[in-house]
């Protein structure tokens, strides 16, 4: 199993949550770190911190508001720091005062020091600390510093385009000829709003095909899923199963490449996800991407009239999330390839983004 973390804060105690924003606020910020992970192919594998920057420019209704709970608490030190002042100064000055005015001052006085000192070791390395706190001081820059992504003006692209109520989305340039599509759905979140999902679909332009996976996020302790927790779950895998696997999308296509080694075309995950007990307990990155046919062999009954999902059953046939980025995007994983016409008639027979169960990341890769 994977473990990663990215930054520590003092577990202080917490004060009153809600339980259920954190959940959905963690699992949306796993799925778009996956996203993020299988867009970069391992130039980059990004970090909380960086994936979080990038949340709040791409879902800022979830993680850049007062009522976020791990967009709030997972603020540098050094940029609460130069926050506090700012409005300080504001007051003390009473005027408008830039988020990096303060910090620029200090970074031109370090470089003076730095000029005239004969060791400067120390000084060097708190320069480093500083410019890299005013780049997290504007999460849009920080973002496309870190993650290689640029912000491109929307155009005309010929990928399909599923007509969806009130739709918006954010184009991002990954390299110089690959961009990436990305629409947060249902973002605001509400009492029905039970977890993530993320449809990832990557394009061979020269030939007009798609292949995609979905993955759906739920929350569990790390051993056990019970049905009892996670609001209508049986329903929304049968509706995957039916949708992806019952639907021939994981049917092996009949070409001269139909005994190619790879492994099977499964196109719908479940992704357990490890519980995060509080806004600021420490961030790590640990489940399995189960496919749903498996899931749908695993369950056992509780006794209780309920079903639990333990991972003793599945983890022989489930991937790390490392390894499954590594493995879709070498056309190892996944569906079979599509035409952009079998996947309009998917979403329109489907309303497969159309659900208001769940925040939906629809991510689509594309060349430029």
């Amino acid at each position: 199993m994977d473990n990663t973390s990215d930054f520590d804060l003092a577990n202080n105690e917490p004060s009153r949550f809600d339980h259920r924003r954190l959940g959905l606020e963690w699992t949306t910020l796993n799925a778009l770190r996956e996203m993020l992970g299988i867009a970069l192919k391992g130039s980059l594998s990004p970090t909380y911190e960086q994936t979080l920057a990038f949340a709040k420019v791409v879902a800022p209704q979830l993680f850049d508001s007062p009522k976020s709970l791990i967009g709030r608490t997972r603020e540098h030190p050094l940029v609460e720091e130069y926050h506090q002042k700012t409005q300080a100064l504001a007051r003390i000055e009473a005027r408008e005062v830039s988020l990096t005015e303060i910090i620029d001052r200090d970074i031109s006085e370090l470089k003076g020091f730095l000029k005239a000192a004969k060791e400067n070791n120390q000084l060097q390395k708190r320069l480093t600390i500083l410019e890299s706190t005013r780049a997290l001081l504007h999460p849009k820059n920080y973002t496309e510093n870190q993650l290689i992504l640029r912000d491109l003006f929307k155009a005309h692209r010929d990928i399909p385009v599923p007509s969806i109520e009130g739709d918006t989305y954010r184009e991002f340039q990954l390299t110089e000829d690959r961009g990436i599509r990305i629409r947060l759905l249902h973002p605001d979140p509400t009492e029905h709003v039970v977890g993530a999902d993320l449809v990832y679909e990557t394009y061979w332009d020269k030939k007009r095909l798609l292949r995609l996976a979905v993955v759906q996020y739920k929350i569990w302790n790390g051993k056990t899923l019970y049905t009892s927790q996670a609001a209508n779950l049986e329903n929304q895998l049968d509706k995957l199963k039916g949708i992806f696997c019952d639907g021939g999308l994981c049917q092996a296509p009949n070409s001269r490449r139909s005994n190619a080694y790879r492994l099977p075309f499964c196109s719908a995950f479940l992704r357990p996800t490890d519980e995060l007990q509080y806004p600021d307990s420490r961030f790590i990155s640990s489940g399995l991407h189960t496919p749903i046919c498996v899931v749908a062999g695993s369950w056992e009954d509780t006794g209780r009239g309920g079903k639990k999902l333990e991972s003793k059953n599945v983890r022989s046939e489930s991937l790390t999330h490392k390894v499954f980025e590594e493995v879709f995007n070498t056309n190892m994983l996944g569906s079979r390839w599509l035409t952009y016409t079998e996947i309009d008639d998917l979403y329109r027979k489907h309303k497969i983004l159309e659900s208001s169960e769940s925040v939906v990341i629809h991510a689509q890769e594309f060349g430029i």
